[in-house]
């Protein structure tokens, strides 16, 4: 969020006007209730690491440092932006269709049933994804510019539990499954060229993560 009486009353004014206009047009190209897309935000949230996790090893997303896998795996009306496996700090280039909402995520973490072992349930699962973003920080998220408010209010944990491969061929069932973290869903985006950084960090376990996009719109 941006942080910013004779004649200083009228300087601070306009300044104060100037800087809620500001934070009103971020606030225009987001949405929290996604109408649009038919899913929840919690549904989003999973369908996002469905895809995360479900790219060839060397076509993969969140491994991509410059943008040119960032097509891969996308379907229907939303486009997910990836973040970076650990600590990154990544720069990509993406092309994406117009009229797609985008959806992303500030930083976020998921924890599911290892191979191999029964003893996780889901609501230890949900314990362990959502310790790391108690201690979130420094989290941000810039569209063209300008800063998309309320970020801690974007918090999306998973309330049940599911599969983080459900549809990868040959993956094993990783039920239980559950996610938390801070995400962004961006209306569909003007044609032309944007720009998007976001990324935060954990206090308690020292991930940093900070992405920035360059996103062609056509």
């Amino acid at each position: 969020m941006i942080r910013n009486i004779p004649r200083f009353i009228v300087l601070i004014s306009a300044l104060n006007l100037i800087t809620g206009a500001c934070e009103v047009r971020a606030a225009e190209k987001t949405t929290k209730n996604v109408p649009v897309t038919g899913m929840t935000p919690e549904q989003l949230s999973e369908r996002w690491w469905q895809w995360a996790l479900s790219a060839p090893d060397d076509q993969h997303p969140l491994k991509d440092v410059q943008g040119v896998h960032c097509a891969v795996g996308q379907k229907g009306g939303v486009w997910f932006l990836a973040g970076g496996f650990g600590s990154s700090r990544i720069a990509r280039t993406c092309t994406v269709p117009h009229g797609k909402s985008i959806f992303f995520p500030i930083i976020n973490f998921a924890h599911y049933r290892p191979r191999g072992t029964d003893a996780l349930t889901c609501e230890r699962a949900k314990e362990l994804s959502a310790l790391k973003n108690d201690s979130a920080i420094d989290l941000f998220a810039v569209l063209d510019d300008t800063p998309i408010d309320n970020l801690r209010g974007r918090r999306i944990r998973s309330s049940s539990c599911f599969n983080v491969f459900e549809g990868v061929p040959g993956a094993y069932d990783a039920y239980p499954s559950a996610s938390d973290g801070f995400w962004v869903l961006l209306k569909p985006l003007a044609k032309g060229r944007h720009t998007l950084s976001f990324g935060g960090q954990y206090s308690n376990g020292g991930m940093l993560q900070d992405i920035a996009y360059t996103l062609i719109v056509e």
